[in-house]
């Protein structure tokens, strides 16, 4: 269950708690409810992102590239064989993409699972995409293998070439 469904159902369930309590205690659940919606709301994408789990940030992936022009399918959640997105350019360039939601250092591992995965899928390169940053490990290994890092500030950049807010 998302934090949304989750809030909402404590919502619900408080309600359902109170019925017997006074209407100013239904009142004030009520307000604080619409008081954590509306701060949801204004909670920026990539703060959003910071708080998705794995397979929410590669869904959330999906839509962020097909805004961008790009045919996107999304590889099984298990046994992707490094690969959790594969995109195709409309003039047919492809790329396999490891998607990375850390609260630290993105390591050589996700580096090695796209370079892996690049031969397996057939495509013509491979991306990992993070909402942290990249050990220098990881972009030395990059290098050679004609992976492309895109760290926080480059996702900010897509997300807001994707017509996400902010």
């Amino acid at each position: 269950m998302n934090v949304k469904g989750m809030g909402l159902s404590l919502i619900l369930a408080l309600v359902l708690w109170w019925m017997d309590a006074p209407v100013w205690a239904i009142v004030t659940v009520i307000i604080l409810g619409l008081v954590w919606l509306i701060w949801r709301k204004r909670l920026s994408t990539i703060d959003r992102i910071d708080r998705m789990d794995g397979r929410e940030f590669e869904l959330f992936l999906e839509d962020v590239f097909h805004a961008l022009g790009y045919k996107v399918t999304v590889t099984p959640a298990s046994r992707d064989f490094g690969a959790d997105l594969l995109l195709e350019t409309p003039d047919g360039w492809s790329i396999a993409v490891q998607a990375k939601r850390y609260e630290k250092v993105v390591g050589l591992e996700a580096v090695q699972q796209v370079a892996a995965a690049v031969p397996y899928y057939g495509v013509d390169e491979g991306w990992v995409v993070t909402n942290s940053s990249y050990t220098e490990s990881a972009y030395e290994l990059a290098a050679p293998n004609q992976v492309r890092l895109i760290a926080r500030s480059e996702l900010e950049q897509l997300l807001k070439e994707a017509g996400f807010k902010r």
